[in-house]
């Protein structure tokens, strides 16, 4: 399924005009009649040890960031 039709009215930051999409990681909050969950997607089947890194460095970048929310 396309992006479009997972995700109806969701719009995301633009790519440089440079870069070429080639995987997408999704993590989706949702809303349903049982509540709020959280999903994820992906546009195919990861490199775990390339998606974990990518990760890793999005909760760390994260954590500085809440932490010098903290401190001014």
């Amino acid at each position: 399924m396309s992006i479009v039709e997972v995700l109806p009215g969701i719009a995301l930051h633009p790519l440089d005009e440079s870069a070429q999409p080639e995987f997408v990681f999704a993590l989706i909050r949702y809303r349903d009649q049982q509540g709020t969950g959280w999903v994820y997607r992906t546009s195919s089947a990861p490199n775990r040890e390339e998606l974990l890194g990518a990760l890793v460095t999005q909760v760390e970048l994260l954590k500085r960031e809440l932490a010098n929310d903290w401190t001014e």
